[in-house]
């Protein structure tokens, strides 16, 4: 094996504290300063997604391949259990992001909307708590092994 389980474990859990402290800058500052933003609205918007794209694409990458890595190289019972709650928990981050941030980023291109940019705010919070709650299993195994 190229990597042990705790090597895995850690990688993991540096991802996903990444990703968890990104979420909420997004949240906290970031999201809230759209409402500022004067027209033409369209450039900020599209800058934003793509900005933000290439920060948070090599992160979640090795958040979600080490992910899988410890499901599959988990050596008992318990790590494969918490290995799998934080893979469902990356899921949900993911069917929440596909579902509900994605398509309002989608919309807020064309211009500004305040409906669309509190919808926008209430799913990212969600989102913003599911990532959170990858930490714990993430911890665990990390101090567990």
């Amino acid at each position: 094996m190229l990597w042990s389980f705790d090597t895995i474990a850690m990688i993991h859990l540096a991802a996903t504290g990444f990703m968890v402290g990104l979420i909420w800058t997004i949240h906290v500052v970031h999201y809230p300063l759209f409402s500022l933003v004067n027209e033409p609205y369209q450039p900020f918007q599209e800058a934003h997604m793509s900005r933000i794209t290439k920060l948070l694409v090599a992160p979640w990458g090795i958040e979600t391949l080490s992910a899988a890595a410890l499901v599959m190289t988990a050596s008992t019972g318990t790590d494969r259990a918490l290995a799998l709650v934080g893979l469902g928990l990356l899921v949900a981050v993911v069917i929440v992001t596909g579902l509900g941030a994605a398509p309002i980023h989608g919309k807020l291109v064309d211009a500004y909307d305040e409906t669309l940019h509190r919808r926008l705010m209430r799913v990212d919070l969600v989102r913003a708590l599911v990532w959170s709650a990858r930490l714990i299993p993430a911890g665990w195994l990390v101090l567990s092994n």
